[in-house]
C-alpha cells in the first residue's frame, strides 16, 4: 500500500476542511480566529498517514485565493510551506507554515486556502495540474470558509474563474442551511454556537453590484457564461434578519458544469453567518 498522506476534506461539503485554520496575530500558537485584513496571521494544516509505510519529510504547500468558487493555481497565491512527519500509527499530525500570511484588504480577509502535500509515492500527477481538485486527491484540501457579520442587507462579491483553453457555463446555486462541526466553528472563533432554529436570512444571486434592497428577492440559481481564460463576477445578496444571538446560519454556493456532469459540485464558497454583537463578542 505504502504511504498515504491526506488531508481531510470536508464532510459532506469538501471545500470546508477541517485540517485547514488560522491563527491571526503574530503568535502562531495562540488561538485561531478570523483572519483581519492587513494584518498578519499563521496558517496551520493537519496531515495523516493512513497507509503501512512512513513518509518523513512531507512538504505541505499553502496557498490563498480571493472569493472564488474554483480554486486553480492560476488564481491562487502562494503563502509558504510547512514539513510534517507522516509516519504510520502515528496520528495526525499539525504543521505550522514559518511564514506569516497577510491578509489582502481587497478582500476584507476571506478565508480561501489550498493546502497541498507532497511527498515520494502521491497521487498527485505531474506536470502539476491547473485545479488543484480536492475531491480527486486525498493530498489536497480546501477551506473556503468566512464568518459574516450580518446587520441589514449586504451583498459579497465572488469570483467565477473559466477554463484555460475553452468557453464554459457554469450554473451557480446558493442554499441557506447546515451544520458546522464544533472544531470548525472554533477555528473560526464562533464557539459555542448553535445552527439557527429557523432561516431569518434570504441569499440570492445577481449579477449586478451594488446594496440589495431589504426585501430583494435575488434567484438562489444562475447560469454564467464565462469566456476562456477569463474571469466574471457574481454578487451574493444576504438580505432578511441575522440569527439570534449564539445561533448562526450557513450559507452555501456551489458551482457546477451546465452540461451532463452537472451533478458534480466543481468548486464551493460559504459563510457563516452570525449578528453584529455575535461576533464582537467571540473574537
Amino acid at each position: 500500500m505504502s504511504a498515504q498522506v491526506e488531508i481531510r476534506d470536508g464532510d459532506p461539503y469538501w471545500y470546508l476542511s477541517p485540517d485547514i485554520w488560522v491563527v491571526p496575530g503574530s503568535d502562531p500558537a495562540g488561538p485561531p480566529g478570523v483572519p483581519v485584513a492587513g494584518e498578519p496571521a499563521y496558517v496551520w494544516a493537519r496531515i495523516e498517514n493512513h497507509g503501512d509505510q512512513d513518509a518523513p519529510g512531507v512538504r505541505v504547500d499553502l496557498w490563498w485565493a480571493d472569493p472564488t468558487f474554483q480554486v486553480s493555481r492560476t488564481n491562487a497565491h502562494p503563502i509558504g510551506t510547512a514539513f510534517g512527519d507522516a509516519l504510520v500509527g502515528g496520528g495526525p499530525q499539525d504543521v505550522l507554515c514559518l511564514v506569516p500570511w497577510l491578509p489582502a484588504v481587497v478582500n476584507g480577509g476571506h478565508e480561501c486556502l489550498v493546502a497541498v502535500a507532497t511527498y515520494p509515492g502521491d497521487s498527485i500527477p505531474r506536470p502539476l495540474p491547473d485545479v488543484f481538485d480536492p475531491p480527486t486527491y486525498v493530498e489536497v484540501a480546501q477551506k473556503n470558509l468566512t464568518v459574516l457579520s450580518m446587520s441589514g442587507a449586504m451583498v459579497r462579491t465572488l469570483t467565477v474563474a473559466g477554463l484555460p483553453r475553452t468557453d464554459a457555463r457554469f450554473v451557480l446555486t446558493v442554499e441557506v442551511g447546515g451544520e458546522l462541526d464544533e472544531r470548525v466553528l472554533r477555528d473560526l472563533g464562533v464557539r459555542g454556537a448553535r445552527p439557527a432554529k429557523e432561516a431569518t436570512v434570504r441569499a440570492g444571486l445577481r449579477l449586478r453590484g451594488g446594496c440589495p434592497g431589504p426585501d430583494e428577492d435575488a434567484p438562489g440559481k444562475l447560469r454564467v457564461d464565462v469566456p476562456a481564460a477569463r474571469q466574471r463576477a457574481v454578487h451574493l445578496a444576504l438580505t432578511g434578519e441575522p440569527p439570534a444571538a449564539g445561533e448562526y446560519q450557513l450559507v452555501r454556493l456551489e458551482q457546477r458544469h451546465d452540461d451532463v456532469d452537472g451533478d458534480t459540485v466543481v468548486g464551493g464558497i460559504a459563510f457563516v453567518v452570525v449578528g453584529t454583537s455575535e461576533k464582537e463578542t467571540d473574537r
